[in-house]
């Protein structure tokens, strides 16, 4: 029998089944039904409820407490005006930034009152220090209170009124080694997103709402009750629940709440009424957040049977039970492999698929064209992989070649241009200096002329060879082409670079290169250094140059400094050096 058949077939058998199962039903019943599947129900929705907020926020929690744990973070507050660790840990927080659900986070700092932030739209990426917290600012005083209250933890919905901005804020303690509280970090859920999404997006008749051990309403659809800022906030002065129950009614939710702190593992239901409409609600505690969610459940919304003639209701309901069987047979069997199939494809066209199993049960045709897909995309996807690691190989070959000099292994001119453009850039933007040394081999051209180009080679080679013992991973070396060699030195002063130019004359001094002819080829440098900031490449360069062509004109074996404010060129004392070796 063909597919089509077999659900013609099942739909006339569904239907006849729900034309028979109208029955005879007694009003007087209806209210204890619905009452008894309420109570059963509320539970289920609590327990939801309780996981589905919980669980993005436990995320957050995590990273958030991690971030805290961060030996960057913890190694710079203890030395909050160290400008080397200030940039480690600035760069740490980004990191965690982009982990974030919200893509933004936050760090005050307790010694100095500094406080940092950064948003999604990476907006304050260029300077995180947004302000100053003061303990004398009301709108400060929650970080205080949260150092001086000790609690590692606090979840609180607050408008950062320097900011602009009303989050669910994730606020985590750091602490040092002995246990003294050094900051406060973490980060800020959208309110109304988060509202949206997880609190208010329940249908018709079910609501939820959150709140602290206080009884302040922490997250609630009517923004207009909820308690921002409770912490350190005067209990009178708080939202609590009493703005929304009768004494008596309060007096039930409160029992509820200490039994379920009593058993997080429970859930505790109450009749309660709340503008003249009368709710279920379903109270548990969420230990992890030290908060209480209630559930209320409108019955009238949710099962407003007594509306209706029972003749009509039970109808109703066997039809809704026929079409919501039909409905399952026809998605597992057609529905939901399709789907899956469906699915599978636009991933496949945005390179996302690669052919796994569908994991769906299918049979028949359905079964068939699942099976054919799977084996059709597996090769297409390995076929497409292969391409695009060679395609990818030959590039970073290619991109090597492109900015490498074959002889010394260092960067080309071109490769050392893109190196210090790029630097140059930071530099501007980070306020930080770069060094150039530009190194001259010197009398090359009588090693060449007197013991042979290949000599001559193996000089240069072993020339890369000292560049390479002096400079850090994160700086760069350079043929610049013949004789010539560049250092671009990161985040660099002028003592660093007086030094690197002083161990390059002693090295390359203590270096000999042994000659065909048994000559012991000593070798020395003429330097030209130079420190920037904001200079173009061309200045950076010709200033450098300027510097090394003093450097010669000084004798050689010595290095010169290019003084950035006058212009000028001193060069270094070549008698604290020691003398160059006779050639």
């Amino acid at each position: 029998m063909k597919l089509k058949a077999r659900f013609s077939l099942l739909a006339a058998v569904l239907m006849l089944a729900s034309g028979l199962a109208v029955w005879v039903s007694v009003q007087a019943l209806a209210e204890g039904i619905i009452t008894e599947w309420a109570l059963r129900y509320v539970e289920k929705q609590v327990r939801y409820d309780k996981q589905r907020v919980l669980q993005p926020l436990l995320r957050e929690i995590v990273l958030a407490r991690q971030l805290a744990s961060s030996p960057l973070l913890l190694e710079w507050l203890q030395k909050p005006d160290d400008i080397v660790l200030e940039y480690r840990a600035l760069a740490e927080l980004e990191r965690y930034r982009d982990a974030f659900e919200d893509n933004n986070y936050f760090l005050g700092i307790a010694g100095n009152g500094r406080y940092y932030y950064n948003n999604a739209e990476d907006e304050y990426g260029h300077d995180q220090l947004r302000y100053i917290l003061y303990p004398h600012e009301p709108a400060d005083r929650w970080f205080y209170d949260m150092m001086a209250q000790g609690k590692d933890l606090n979840l609180n919905v607050n408008p950062d009124q320097h900011l602009g901005v009303t989050k669910l804020w994730v606020d985590v303690l750091l602490r040092g080694t002995e246990g003294e509280v050094l900051g406060v970090a973490g980060t800020g859920l959208n309110l109304s997103s988060f509202l949206d999404d997880f609190v208010d997006s329940e249908g018709a008749g079910i609501s939820s709402l959150f709140v602290n051990h206080e009884g302040a309403i922490q997250l609630f659809r009517d923004q207009s009750l909820i308690d921002f800022a409770s912490l350190g906030k005067q209990p009178d002065k708080q939202k609590r629940l009493s703005l929304m129950l009768t004494p008596a009614d309060l007096n039930l939710l409160t029992a509820a709440m200490a039994e379920v702190r009593a058993a997080p593992e429970s859930v505790a239901s109450r009749f309660v009424e709340i503008a003249g409409v009368r709710y279920l609600a379903g109270v548990a505690y969420l230990p992890e957040i030290d908060w209480y969610e209630v559930t209320l459940m409108d019955l009238n919304q949710l099962l407003p049977l007594s509306r209706f003639n029972p003749i009509l209701l039970i109808f109703a309901i066997s039809l809704m039970i026929t079409v919501l069987l039909f409905h399952v047979v026809l998605g597992r069997v057609v529905l939901e492999p399709l789907q899956a199939l469906d699915a599978a494809i636009r991933r496949f066209r945005r390179g996302e698929y690669r052919g796994e199993p569908l994991e769906v049960k299918a049979s028949g045709e359905v079964g068939r064209l699942v099976s054919e897909f799977e084996q059709m995309t597996t090769e297409v996807y390995e076929a497409r992989t292969n391409l695009e690691l060679k395609v990818r190989e030959r590039t970073d070959a290619l991109n090597r070649l492109s900015q490498t000099d074959p002889l010394t292994g260092l960067l080309n001119r071109r490769g050392m241009d893109e190196r210090i453009i790029e630097e140059l850039k930071r530099c501007a933007r980070e306020k930080r200096y770069l060094g150039v040394i530009w190194i001259d081999l010197d009398r090359f051209k009588e090693i060449n002329d007197l013991h042979g180009h290949g000599i001559g080679d193996e000089a240069l080679k072993l020339v890369a060879r000292v560049l390479r013992s002096v400079v850090r991973e994160y700086d760069a070396a350079a043929r610049w082409g013949g004789d010539e060699f560049l250092l671009m030195i990161r985040d660099a002063d002028r003592t660093l670079i007086q030094r690197i130019c002083e161990r390059l004359l002693r090295v390359i001094r203590g270096q000999t290169l042994q000659t065909p002819c048994g000559v012991q080829l000593c070798m020395t440098f003429s330097i030209g250094a130079h420190l920037a900031s904001q200079d173009d490449l061309e200045t950076l360069l010709r200033d450098a140059d300027a510097a090394l062509y003093a450097a010669k004109s000084a004798g050689r074996n010595c290095y010169c400094f290019h003084d950035e404010i006058g212009g000028e060129v001193e060069a270094s004392d070549t008698a604290d050096l020691g003398e160059g070796p006779a050639r």
